[in-house]
């Protein structure tokens, strides 16, 4: 019998032989383990490359990048991808949110297309909601044995397209249990919806959820509750409101009720002596009558010069053609009315000196009366001491004080 079948020249020969059959068998081994297992994977780039959870690992978003390595911690992603979730098929769902990752779909129908629903277009005999991983062939609920290769079977995996710690059924962290894995949560702590980001609703994107939010569908400020800034707080947002820095009432657009004000001078037409005709505030809304210079220093004697006896309201005979000339301005000006207001020191007691103004003031009216002026064209007022034009400490200041003064109106 041959003992030396292959026809080996020497022992040299045939160990050569045997190691090169050993490299050969080494090197298959690893095209295998390197090679033709990620080659037939044909989904790969949709998995996320994520090991088995093991609480040891400080990885926040269990997808198998440690978190000092990892440019997306709080979203699970891919580890050739820095370990941030990508968008294989761009249609606006990173993969770990997509059911269907290569294909392009749309969020109602959580990234598969339409005809996913009613095919199985893997191949493996699932078909719509029993389909798991509708793109990607399987046994399990028509998934690989474990897709999303976080250690937790399909079988047992309450998520088995996202990656996630057996101690939550494989699916990732979702402390608020709003649905939203923690890592893509931007309210982990708060419950909330997809459509926010697992955030509150907050339909009209101002930044004050729909559960705070007074004015849920009108932007607005936190300040004011969510509703549009509203200065006087009257209801009305400052944006449309008429009055802005004035409460008002919404019926008015904002500003104060109107007030009836026929002549438009800004007094009331129920404290307006002439509603219908401008004038100042100070003359009730009565306008002043334009006089001459001349004119003008009738009245200014009458208020400086116009004296009476001590204690009384007789007036002296020089005043009294003070007073007269007066007399011949209101014939002038048929129109025009008068206020005669009577003024004195503070010398006595004020309800005394209140007396003794309206008295002179009377006096007054009574002698223009006599002289022809209609009584209804007049009005006397007194005011005692309460409004003082000069120092009451001073003999001057008194003596300017103990006045009448006359004010022509229409």
């Amino acid at each position: 019998m041959n003992d030396n079948p292959l026809h080996f020249k020497d022992k040299k020969d045939r160990n050569d032989f045997f190691i090169g059959i050993l490299v050969l068998l080494f090197f298959g081994w690893l095209f295998y383990y390197f090679g033709w297992d990620r080659m037939n994977l044909t989904d790969s780039d949709a998995i996320p490359q994520v090991v088995a959870y093991n609480s040891a690992i400080d990885d926040m978003d269990y997808d198998g990048v440690r978190d000092t390595e990892d440019l997306c911690p709080q979203a699970a992603g891919l580890a050739k991808n820095n370990g941030c979730p990508v968008d294989t098929d761009g249609d606006g769902l990173n993969d770990m949110e997509d059911l269907c990752p290569t294909l392009a779909g749309k969020a109602r129908d959580k990234g598969c297309p339409p005809e996913v629903k009613e095919k199985d277009i893997d191949g493996d005999g699932f078909v719509g909601k029993d389909d798991k991983c509708p793109d990607l062939a399987g046994t399990v609920k028509g998934c690989p044995p474990d897709a999303d290769r976080d250690g937790v079977p399909n079988d047992e995996d309450d998520c088995p397209r996202k990656a996630g710690p057996a101690s939550n059924n494989g699916c990732p962290p979702d402390a608020d249990g709003d649905g939203v894995a923690d890592g893509m949560d931007k309210c982990p702590k708060l419950a909330g919806v997809p459509e926010n980001n697992g955030c509150p609703a907050d339909d009209d994107k101002d930044g004050v959820y729909n559960t705070k939010d007074k004015c849920p569908e009108v932007a607005g400020v936190a300040a004011n509750n969510g509703c549009p800034p509203d200065a006087d707080g009257d209801g009305v947002a400052d944006a449309n409101d008429k009055c802005p820095k004035v409460k008002g009432t919404v019926a008015n657009g904002g500003c104060p009720p109107k007030v009836a004000d026929r002549d438009g001078d800004g007094v009331p037409d129920k404290v307006d002596d002439c509603p219908d005709r401008a004038g100042l505030a100070v003359n009730k809304g009565c306008p002043e009558v334009k006089i001459t210079e001349a004119e003008k220093k009738v009245i200014s004697e009458a208020v400086s010069d116009v004296v009476f006896l001590p204690s009384s309201a007789n007036l002296t005979d020089y005043s009294k053609q003070l007073v007269i000339k007066i007399a011949g301005l209101m014939k002038k000006y048929p129109e025009a009315k008068l206020r005669i207001s009577g003024h004195t020191d503070s010398m006595g007691q004020d309800a005394d000196n209140l007396v003794l103004s309206q008295a002179r003031a009377l006096a007054c009216l009574n002698l223009l009366a006599a002289k022809g002026v209609a009584k209804n064209r007049m009005i006397s007022e007194g005011f005692g001491e309460a409004k003082p034009i000069a120092d009451n400490s001073t003999k001057v200041g008194r003596q300017k004080n103990r006045r009448v003064e006359f004010t022509l109106y229409y």
